[in-house]
């Protein structure tokens, strides 16, 4: 009887054990259904990011057009301004043209008033020589005097006029000649100056013209400016989002590949061309592999140890390829630790820093500055400690180059 209930006893702590074990495998197994809720979630979460960052190259495309129409503006502005300089140079000197004939018209007409003043007189010379030889009895002369209607009259008969002292016919002429000459420069004048005048109407209605167009062009440049300021702050408010989006997808994918990696699968390699994590000037102080370690006796190293042969400390450590960081904290012995996925099942580590130039979820691309190489954790002098992972295993970085 002991036995049985012994027995029933064990049956029962068996199955007791093994639904324990069904249910502790069961919370932590990956089934096949969440892979590929992962996986289609990191697609998708890629394909937003992808979508966004085209919004964001459209949005970089209407902002450089909005700036060169803005840059169009001011030159046309500069054309329309320095043309405003020219036309007010030649309104001025238009102005100051129309002053000179002005000056030259009231002058003329001086010396026409005087000329004829000299005419009026020695008209009046003339007809007192008249008078004497009418009283001295010349009388065919005064016949053609009276019968003359003019003093140019006059003068055309010459017949008549060659008889009156040639001093006197010779100085008439002269007059009437400096008079129509007089007349000509006076008429020539008003016609320049007429021609001024409305030389200055056509510049003054052309400044007025150019002023509307400075307005009007004043007015474009502004409204580019304003569109061109408002794409530059939609655009880093896209890029702000495109980068979390980018974040996010590379985390899904980063988790995605955990599953698969965890639940017993592998992540297609595809690897590429990587930067090297540091500069050209490079060491090797310890290999990957096996090795005798000052902390830990024999032990498998999981990467290489980097030096450079000036400098090391607070050297620049550069992100090999494009990837998010999944850790920038102290991590054990590796001290102040980075470690950032870059897709196709690879992951990397970079140890023993004295700084970080990143921060968790942050999306970087290859050749971004990091961290900075230190000499933190178990490190016996500044050293890079740099460990590539495959599908969650170590495996010598040279292999990705």
């Amino acid at each position: 009887m002991r036995n049985k209930s012994r027995k029933n006893l064990i049956i029962i702590l068996t199955l007791i054990a093994s639904l324990c074990l069904t249910s502790f495998f069961s919370a932590f197994a990956v089934t096949q259904e969440e892979k590929e809720a992962a996986e289609k979630a990191a697609k998708e979460a890629a394909a937003q990011a992808e979508a966004k960052k085209k919004e964001v190259k459209e949005t970089a495309k209407k902002r450089a057009a909005a700036i060169a129409n803005f840059e169009e503006a001011e030159k046309e502005l500069d054309n329309i301004q320095a043309e405003m300089e020219t036309t007010k140079a030649d309104i001025e000197a238009t102005k100051t043209s129309i002053a000179v004939t002005e000056a030259e018209i009231v002058e003329t007409q001086k010396k026409i008033q005087k000329k004829e003043a000299e005419i009026e007189e020695q008209n009046k010379a003339l007809g007192n020589r008249l008078t004497a030889m009418y009283k001295t009895g010349s009388a065919g002369f005064i016949d053609v005097m009276l019968n003359s209607e003019s003093v140019e009259g006059l003068l055309a008969n010459w017949g008549m006029v060659h008889k009156i002292l040639e001093s006197d016919q010779e100085l008439l002429e002269k007059l009437q000649d400096d008079y129509k000459e007089l007349e000509e420069i006076k008429a020539e004048l008003l016609d320049k100056q007429a021609y001024l005048e409305s030389q200055q109407v056509a510049l003054e209605e052309q400044q007025l013209r150019l002023e509307g167009q400075q307005a009007e062009t004043e007015e474009l440049k502004n409204k580019y400016k304003a569109e061109a300021d408002r794409l530059h702050a939609m655009e880093e408010q896209m890029e702000a989002e495109a980068a979390a989006m980018a974040a996010e997808a590379a985390a899904k994918q980063a988790e995605a590949e955990r599953m698969i990696v965890e639940s017993g699968g592998t992540v297609e390699a595809k690897p590429g061309q990587y930067q090297w994590p540091i500069a050209s000037n490079w060491i090797q102080t310890s290999n990957y592999g096996w090795r005798i370690c000052p902390f830990h006796g024999r032990e498998f190293h999981n990467g290489l140890d980097l030096v450079l042969s000036s400098g090391t400390y607070g050297a620049p450590v550069y992100a090999i390829a494009d990837g998010v960081i999944t850790r920038a904290s102290w991590y054990g012995g590796y001290g102040m630790c980075i470690t950032y996925a870059i897709g196709g099942g690879y992951s990397v580590l970079c140890g023993h820093l004295s700084g970080y130039n990143c921060s968790t979820n942050q999306v970087v691309k290859k050749g971004q500055v990091i961290g900075y190489i230190g000499s933190t954790g178990n490190s016996t002098g500044p050293h890079l400690h740099f460990t590539v992972f495959k599908n969650g295993d170590s495996v010598n970085p040279y292999s990705l180059y």
